[in-house]
């Protein structure tokens, strides 16, 4: 057999084999990718309405009004601002206990500060944030749940105009020369260090009665970000924030990151956070890259053996002198024979291009999900269908925060499509609406689709409920034809 259409189909076998192994690997890099912006902008848009919520309630537009709040409390220390200053951080010092003793000048503050911080410790404890800070017409921080640097401090000053609060502080102050409407200004910072630690700061102005009071700022720590990323860690796959300038928010330690290369960063929509997917390709290929390397070593043995079987045979029948003993055919080796086998790789010749995936396309029904064209034609049965697929998205998505691609990938029920950069779950989509359900549904899949959604977001409540029934009564229509 000629030797060069079996050197040619071996490394069209391995070129084939290496471009499933770099898709797979790369696939789930993306995966991982997208379900990490995902999580950060769900966090984002919780964090933007918590924000809304306690910025527009009287309670923070008393505790910060310029008659009865903190503001006035703080005028009223000192008439020089920064002894006022240094007198509220020697006495609400972070981490200690106020003195016995109360300085002449500070009853006015204690009793505000009495009034209100309690409250506010309860208030951040049910939300992301773990700091708040007020601060009022004129730049200064007039209270801080948490006492640190920026209490009490001048954020006009040049001492502090590079700390993070300041900055937001400016750019909403700018925000409300540029709109009529000062409810719906909203900053958020990049991630940074705040104090010994990460976090991100939210800014709103404080209105009361229809005129802006002063600014409250409420942190938001990396931790509550860095944890959420954490879940969608898996082997060989990890998410690393960033902050501003590009450094990581937590320490990658180092016998992980020996063999994992970085791919990003990745830049979140109105938030400018950076963060990095780290991924080892070892771990990411199942294995496939050692059969790759095993396959390499068996091609080229077996090559090489031909090679020199054949050279022998050359030798042996072109070498002789006359009165020499006939060379005689020698026995094909091991090696030959199995490169002689044609290769295939997942079922299809090799060399040949992966078909292309048609946007049309829908898989048709299996032979056993047919139940008549009459009954499949039924208004009923079909907007049932549709019925129960809907509401399984929508409780999969509020329950486990995660989306259609998430739901077909986990329950290995529905196809998954690259289009282009993005990922697509066209076979599902066509499920959603009764105008583009094929004419004979798969409804086997549609059932486990429910069922499998129903196992794996147990909890409880009026959407659960919803969709348990409009299983049953998509199972009450298979009934009718004896298929359930």
């Amino acid at each position: 057999m000629p030797l060069l259409p079996v050197i040619a189909v071996f490394f069209t076998a391995l070129l084939a084999l290496a471009n499933i192994i770099e898709q797979r690997t790369q696939f789930q890099i993306e995966i991982a990718e997208t379900s990490a912006g995902h999580d950060l902008t769900t966090i984002v848009d919780f964090a933007r309405s918590q924000s809304a919520a306690f910025a527009s309630t009287s309670f923070i537009g008393y505790s910060i009004g310029r008659y009865y709040g903190f503001a006035p409390a703080f005028a009223q220390i000192s008439p020089d601002p920064d002894r006022a200053a240094a007198l509220l951080r020697s006495y609400y010092g972070k981490g200690q206990t106020p003195p016995q003793e109360m300085p002449p000048s500070l009853p006015a503050y204690a009793s505000v500060h009495d009034r209100f911080h309690a409250s506010f410790q309860s208030l951040i404890a049910s939300t992301l944030f773990d700091d708040l800070y007020l601060v009022d017409h004129f730049g200064r921080v007039v209270y801080s749940l948490q006492k640190d640097s920026n209490f009490a401090a001048d954020l006009t000053q040049p001492r502090s105009r590079d700390q993070p609060l300041a900055e937001v502080y400016r750019e909403v102050m700018a925000r409300l020369q540029q709109t009529e409407d000062p409810s719906q200004i909203l900053v958020v910072s990049g991630i940074k260090r705040i104090e010994d630690t990460y976090g991100v700061l939210l800014a709103r102005p404080v209105i009361q009665h229809g005129s802006v009071e002063g600014v409250v700022a409420f942190r938001l720590p990396a931790s509550a970000l860095a944890e959420r990323l954490a879940a969608l860690q898996r082997p060989g796959v990890r998410i690393m924030l960033l902050d501003s300038k590009g450094t990581p928010v937590q320490a990658t330690p180092i016998a992980d990151s020996v063999r994992e290369a970085t791919y990003g960063p990745s830049i979140l929509p109105e938030t400018g956070w950076h963060y990095l997917v780290l991924a080892d390709r070892s771990a990411l290929d199942g294995g496939l890259w050692l059969w790759f390397i095993l396959l390499c070593l068996l091609g080229t043995g077996g090559i090489g053996g031909s090679i020199w079987l054949n050279w022998r045979q050359v030798t042996a029948a072109t070498g002789p002198r006359s009165g020499s003993r006939i060379a005689l055919p020698m026995p094909m080796m091991a090696g030959e024979l199995a490169a002689s086998q044609p290769l295939s790789l997942s079922e299809r010749p090799l060399g040949e291009p992966e078909p292309a995936v048609d946007p049309d396309y829908v898989e048709p029904a299996a032979p056993s999900d047919s139940l008549g064209d009459e009954f499949e034609a039924s208004e009923g049965y079909r907007r049932s269908l549709v019925e129960v697929m809907t509401l399984a998205l929508d409780y999969w998505q509020k329950t486990k925060h995660k989306g259609k691609i998430e739901l077909a990938e986990e329950s290995g029920l529905w196809r998954v499509y690259m289009d282009r950069s993005s990922l697509q779950t066209r076979t599902l989509d066509k499920y959603l609406l009764v105008e583009t359900l094929p004419r004979n549904p798969r409804w086997r899949d549609v059932v486990r689709t429910a069922e499998y959604v129903l196992r794996n977001a147990p909890q409880p409540g009026p959407d659960r409920e919803q969709l348990a029934a409009a299983l049953a009564s998509l199972k009450y229509h298979l009934r009718q034809v004896e298929r359930v």
